[in-house]
């Protein structure tokens, strides 16, 4: 059983109403790859489900109400420094036609979740706070603000003092978050301090006030810290499966602490959990408020739609995924994307099929046969257009002049030279006499099949051997050893130009 089924059987088990499968991310910047990851687990973990006829609904939160607390590389610091500190949805976008900069970068990394087959109901931490559904558990966890206390002494070993208290005040005069430290609770409003040494990356304005911790249709008036809102947030709306990175889910995270919280202060079950490991490009993780990594929809320019889903949904969840667009990464998973679509269409329906059918964008379609590797050829040879066309490699082909232009090894790449190549110079006399031979003999441009055999037997006969024959095509053609087929690359260059070409190389 196909390891995204066997955990759907295992959560139907506990018989509940409603599962309600949720995910989160701050949307800080550029959303990396890494992130895209947890998307596609919790909608395979939905999709399961339902197949299971269990009663169940997806959601995904936008964190728009963190603050704003690094710079990614590619703003301009001269104009956002000023708002470190700030809830991101209260920053400006940085490209027109958006709310603010949360709104921006949130539908560009959704637009990329629902090219793929994802398809949550998308919920913002700002909208749910307004709406009043935090308030109840605002109110429990600052009520039971000793407790909390207790949780970071037994998890950290952290003693907090006892003016500390589990809420993030907006300040009301510079309306940072970052830098407010809740001092008091009377059960109806916080005291606060807007501390001007807070953090290090930005500076508070040194306010002092009281305001209601909860927030209405007005505004927000503030925000739990972190790792006690997701627990609070599971309670709020209802969640009963969410999982995260093994960061997160690792003995002492933020996972163990919600646990913490769930069981010794809100008394709600701990979602089931779906621990999950990183997403790593060239063996390094990456950080969307940093910019570093891949976005998500950079990596829709390299790969269609349906082979990164099944990037993703191939590798178990406990496996990290370590994808290099350099060398012949993207090849082989071309490759093996096709070897589960054949698995799918043939008589023998197993795991490989499963994977092939989760990995659909929308309804299920038979892919190219042709490899991309010999696409990737394809593209490079004249007058192949047509024949893209007819094998119905179009969409393929685009990607496969990507992979062409920016991560192909240099073995992988060709040119027809313009004019004859220097390097004929070191062809022998046996592989020009080879060439002299092609030229004679009446040769099969019409069947590319026919041709190569063609080609092979005229080396046997005249005691060529096959690799210094092709050697001598190659260098002929294109100046290099090696290359494409080399039946269907004459056949792609027309019979004027080879017969014209290799006159002057045998020479």
């Amino acid at each position: 059983m196909f390891w995204v089924d066997e955990t759907a059987k295992k959560i139907k088990e506990r018989k509940l109403k409603l599962e309600w499968v949720d995910d989160m991310k701050t949307p800080s910047g550029k959303i990396h790859i890494g992130s895209l990851r947890g998307v596609v687990i919790h909608d395979l973990v939905y999709k399961s489900l339902k197949d299971l006829g269990v009663n169940t609904k997806l959601t995904y939160v936008f964190d728009n109400h963190d603050p704003m607390d690094a710079l990614p590389v590619y703003l301009d610091k001269e104009k956002y420094k000023k708002y470190l500190g700030v809830p991101l949805y209260k920053v400006p976008s940085p490209v027109t036609g958006y709310d603010n900069y949360a709104d921006y970068y949130a539908k560009d990394f959704a637009s990329v979740f629902t090219k793929i087959g994802c398809n949550p109901e998308i919920l913002w931490a700002s909208k749910i706070y307004m709406s009043g559904q935090m308030n109840k558990v605002i109110k429990e966890v600052l009520d039971k603000a000793d407790l909390v206390r207790n949780v970071y002494e037994e998890l950290y070993k952290k003693e907090m003092p006892k003016d500390w208290y589990p809420f993030q005040p907006f300040c009301s005069s510079c309306g940072k978050v970052s830098t407010t430290k809740a001092i008091d609770w009377d059960g109806e409003t916080i005291k606060f301090i807007c501390k001007v040494d807070h953090v290090k990356w930005t500076n508070g304005c040194g306010f002092e006030g009281r305001i209601p911790p909860f927030s209405s249709n007005a505004g927000m008036t503030g925000k739990l810290p972190w790792k006690i809102e997701w627990p609070a947030k599971w309670k709020a709306l209802g969640i009963t499966v969410e999982g995260a990175g093994k960061d997160h889910m690792s003995a002492g995270g933020s996972h163990d602490f919600a646990k913490h919280i769930c069981d010794k202060v809100i008394n709600y079950p701990v979602p089931y959990p779906l621990s999950y490991e990183f997403f790593l490009i060239g063996g390094k993780k990456m950080s969307s408020s940093k910019g570093i990594g891949l976005s998500a929809s950079e990596m829709l320019e390299i790969l269609p739609a349906e082979i990164l889903r099944f990037l993703m949904v191939k590798t178990k969840m406990n496996q990290a995924i370590n994808f290099d667009p350099e060398g012949e990464t993207i090849p082989v998973l071309f490759d093996e994307y096709q070897k589960c679509a054949n698995a799918y269409f043939g008589e023998n329906k197993d795991e490989m099929a499963r994977i092939f059918e989760l990995s659909q964008v929308a309804d299920v379609k038979k892919p190219p046969t042709v490899r991309f590797s010999t696409l990737v050829q394809w593209v490079q040879m004249p007058n192949m257009e047509e024949e893209i066309k007819k094998e119905g490699l179009s969409e393929w082909a685009k990607y496969a002049r990507v992979w062409l232009e920016r991560y192909a090894p240099e073995k992988d790449k060709f040119m027809v030279r313009k004019e004859l190549p220097k390097e004929v110079e070191s062809l022998n006399n046996k592989q020009k006499e080879y060439l002299s031979v092609l030229i004679s003999e009446d040769l099969d441009f019409e069947d590319a099949e026919k041709l190569q055999i063609q080609l092979y037997n005229l080396a046997k006969e005249h005691e060529v051997g096959s690799k210094d024959a092709f050697t001598a095509i190659y260098i002929t053609l294109i100046g290099k050893t090696s290359g494409p087929k080399a039946a269907w690359f004459i056949q792609s260059l027309g019979k004027d130009f080879i017969q014209k070409r290799f006159t002057e190389a045998s020479r």
